[in-house]
């Protein structure tokens, strides 16, 4: 008879065990690297270079950069059909922080 994962988890894990295994998982996910991150999305550069109207080697080079412009960040994950979230972590508590052309844009679907 098969098992379903769910249930083999809560049958050899504890509720601690899940916890802490939810939380190295979003760990690793947190600190995926760029170019991982597009090809775990199993979408090619020539793909994303398509949907960004650039060329595939324009997206190879903004990949291996490591001082990304928020807007070509937001511009790129929004392409993978995903958000960017910018969150401040504190000792006491985390922040989620707003841009300002957010703010705008929520205003005006406000009015």
């Amino acid at each position: 008879m098969r098992n379903k994962w769910r249930d083999l988890k809560k049958e050899t894990m504890s509720a601690a065990q899940r916890k802490a295994a939810r939380k190295l998982t979003d760990r690793y996910l947190a600190e995926i690297e760029i170019r991982d991150l597009r090809a775990e999305m199993k979408v090619t550069q020539t793909e994303l270079a398509e949907k960004l109207h650039k060329t595939q080697t324009a997206v190879s080079q903004l990949e291996s950069r490591s001082d990304w412009h928020l807007s070509t960040l937001r511009e790129y994950v929004k392409a993978l059909g995903g958000e960017v979230e910018i969150r401040a972590v504190f000792p006491q508590r985390t922040i989620r922080l707003t841009h300002a052309a957010q703010l705008g844009r929520k205003a005006a679907r406000r009015t």
